[in-house]
């Protein structure tokens, strides 16, 4: 009897240590899941916090809400007409939203953030024109220093940016007809499409030159705005259509080359309930005096909001 007693003993012994075994290994188990969730409470907490500093939605556009836009994406170093990565940023970083690119094709096809291909910006030796390929242009830095980016580079980057709007100036005036803009506009949103950067579409503004472009352009894709660019000088007879023409199709803005500005042009865009924009402007002084004589805003390389405070 006293063996089976021992026996039996043994067993719960046994029985006991298996169960506490099995406790402790659920507390674990348990424990572990909480701490688990904490970590994963602390994790969602941060990741709050980091999305209230940064924008992640595109706002409603308001030419309301700019004074000054980034001629060519803005100047850097006393360098003017880069259209490349560092500008664009060096701008972003002091506070503007509202940009201007030129686009202008490669020798093989490709659309690239470029002026024209008549000067060198030392990205080849000499001053005369030259047409380079999109291999060339993209592996040779502009001046030596500043990136230098495809249309499919400025739509990627501008995934990051959702905050920034840029306006379209693919140049080429004197071809600039319905056709051609159908043409070039198709490939602008395909060239977004293929990049996954299909939403960046709501972040582009078309500069248009004639009323046959806004046709062409307003078939594509529905924009959030457009701007009249004036780009030559015109007689007011001209301006007095253009701006009828825009308040019809419900263009807000237009632009006008500085030295072609006047009271009496900028009386007519008024009058219509357009907002003026004067280019190129980079004399605080001068972009003031234009303020003061009822311009929304003005196209610059290198002033800011701030610098029009009077």
């Amino acid at each position: 009897m006293s063996e089976k007693r021992t026996c039996r003993s043994r067993r719960r012994v046994l029985r006991n240590i298996l169960l506490l075994t099995e406790i402790l290994i659920i507390s674990l188990i348990i424990v572990g899941g909480s701490r688990l969730s904490i970590q994963q409470k602390k994790a969602a907490r941060k990741n709050n916090r980091i999305q209230k500093t940064v924008q992640t939605t595109t706002p409603d556009f308001s030419w309301n809400n700019y004074k000054v836009i980034a001629h060519a994406l803005g100047g850097l170093d006393g360098k003017s007409y880069l259209n490349s990565r560092e500008s664009f940023i060096s701008s972003y970083k002091k506070g503007v939203r509202l940009f201007e690119v030129d686009l202008t094709k490669t020798s093989d096809g490709v659309w690239v953030c470029r002026h024209n291909w008549n000067k060198s910006l030392g990205q080849w030796q000499g001053e005369e024109k030259m047409i380079l390929t999109a291999e060339e242009f993209l592996e040779r830095p502009i001046y030596g220093k500043y990136t230098p980016m495809s249309l499919e580079d400025l739509l990627v980057l501008l995934k990051d940016y959702p905050d920034a709007f840029v306006l379209l100036d693919s140049k080429q005036y004197s071809i600039r007809n319905y056709r051609r803009t159908l043409d070039d506009y198709s490939e602008y949103v395909k060239i977004a499409q293929n990049a996954g950067a299909e939403k960046v579409l709501e972040q582009l503004i078309p500069e248009i030159y004639n009323q046959a472009m806004f046709s062409g352009t307003a078939l594509i894709y529905d924009f959030p705005s457009y701007i009249y660019s004036l780009w030559q000088e015109y007689p007011l007879e001209k301006i007095k259509e253009i701006a009828a023409f825009c308040k019809e199709k419900k263009i807000p803005a237009v632009t006008v080359y500085s030295k072609y500005w006047t009271e009496e042009i900028q009386e007519i865009f008024e009058k219509h309930g357009l907002m003026v924009y004067v280019y190129t402007v980079n004399e605080e002084s001068e972009a003031k005096k234009f303020m003061r004589n009822g311009v929304a805003g003005i196209c610059s390389d290198i002033l800011l909001d701030k610098d029009l405070e009077t």
